[in-house]
């Protein structure tokens, strides 16, 4: 993107796609491209942009919406951490510096305008009769398949819609039994309460 930038900055640059399902006002659920718009999100902050109108939230993930809040107290993020959000942003500090100089307060400010307004993505908002599980894996199906714990997590939170307490408590004890690399109970402790 930098040598786009470079080349000419009056050119638009597309990152890819977003879809999302508007749930309020000004409120949409990322059906597809959570990690895209993290990504944007963090360099933005690495960039020291400070007019970022939209919040970005994670709703079963209190450690991530911890992080992303307090990125500009970085690296005071407090006791609760993601851990991804916090090394992504530190590797983007560095390349920022390095590559775009962040500490060139005219070539910093430059690219963020740049950023700003010309790198794009394409917001594609479902419409809302559509039955979003079923959306998921149609749009999945058309290039790589889902695998079947996918499917399977699909068609279990599709009983919960609705119930965003219920859909909170399948994320994270979903999200703890996916994470292979320790036990449940470690990952849940006092899984009781989770019920």
């Amino acid at each position: 993107m930098y040598d786009s930038y470079l080349k000419d900055s009056t050119r638009h640059y597309y990152i890819g796609t977003l879809v999302t399902y508007k749930r309020g006002d000004n409120e949409y659920e990322v059906i597809d491209g959570q990690q895209r718009l993290t990504t944007i999100y963090i360099i933005l902050k690495a960039l020291g942009a400070k007019d970022i109108k939209n919040k970005l939230t994670y709703s079963a993930r209190k450690a991530s919406a911890s992080t992303i809040d307090k990125l500009d107290n970085y690296p005071n993020l407090g006791d609760e951490v993601d851990s991804g959000i916090r090394n992504g942003y530190k590797f983007a500090k560095s390349a920022l510096k390095n590559i775009v100089g962040i500490d060139s307060p005219n070539t910093c400010d430059d690219f963020i305008e740049y950023f700003t307004h010309k790198v794009h993505i394409i917001h594609y908002r479902v419409p809302k009769d559509v039955d979003l599980n079923h959306y998921f894996e149609v749009m999945n199906s058309r290039g790589e398949q889902l695998e079947k714990h996918e499917i399977v997590k699909a068609k279990l939170s599709e009983q919960l819609i609705g119930d965003n307490d219920a859909m909170e408590k399948f994320s994270r004890i979903w999200e703890a039994c996916s994470d292979m690399s320790i036990y449940i109970q470690q990952k849940l402790p006092g899984m009781t309460d989770v019920f």
